[in-house]
């Protein structure tokens, strides 16, 4: 069951609308244009169009769920981890569904800084159904209280999308002004966010050889 690599240039929208197929593979999306991107089932009315449309931050949309997340071509890296459903990785139960990945990041990220899965409950807190970054969800990357890579994953009959986000650098000022609530942009610079200043590409070399380390059997052990 070997783990195929994609790296891929274009606009959050148009990755988005891929369907990528479900078979073992890992996707490294680097976006040409800073971004917003809401969750699935996220209100429209949660940003100001005129204000993104004014400083050129683009805004689309996800088939996963939570909170809006905002990705930049070289502050932010994107990876997209696919698997299929027969896949022994695959769990049925959504709560620990990501937990594997979650240790997996913890590993290939060992060389550079000392984290931990979240294994609690699923949290929004004060603006998480806005903000993805204020939310925690199980499977998810802590340094401390600090969340260092967010996981929303898209599940369908063949399989599942899991879609990740870390910061090299967080500037929430760069885009916090296109959310529609004053009191959220307020409270966005207050987020607890754990970042990497480490170039993207060593990230995901990183990320992809613990992937390749992966086997069959011995990969279904890999649970939180």
């Amino acid at each position: 069951m070997e783990w195929g690599r994609h790296d891929w240039t274009g606009t959050a929208a148009d990755f988005h609308a891929m369907e990528l197929p479900y078979e073992r593979a890992l996707w490294w999306c680097n976006v040409e244009s800073p971004t917003v991107i809401l969750g699935s089932t996220q209100l429209v009315d949660d940003v100001n169009q005129n204000s993104a449309d004014e400083s050129g931050v683009l805004v689309s949309r996800r088939r996963s769920g939570g909170g809006a997340v905002f990705v930049h071509p070289s502050d932010s890296v994107w990876i997209d981890i696919t698997i299929s459903r027969s896949d022994p990785l695959w769990k049925d139960d959504v709560a620990q569904s990501m937990l594997w990945l979650g240790e997996l990041f913890v590993e290939a990220l060992s060389p550079w800084v000392q984290a931990n899965v979240y294994r609690d409950s699923f949290s929004t807190g004060a603006d998480g159904r806005v903000v993805c970054f204020a939310s925690s969800s199980p499977g998810e990357v802590f340094v401390g209280a600090n969340k260092l890579v967010g996981i929303s994953q898209r599940r369908g009959r063949d399989g599942a999308r899991f879609q990740c986000v870390l910061y090299r650098h967080w500037r929430p000022d760069e885009w916090s002004f296109v959310l529609a609530s004053s009191e959220v942009r307020s409270r966005v610079a207050e987020i607890a966010v754990a970042t990497l200043d480490i170039p993207a590409a060593s990230i995901v070399n990183a990320v992809f050889e613990r992937l390749s380390g992966l086997s069959g059997e011995e990969s279904g052990g890999i649970r939180g």
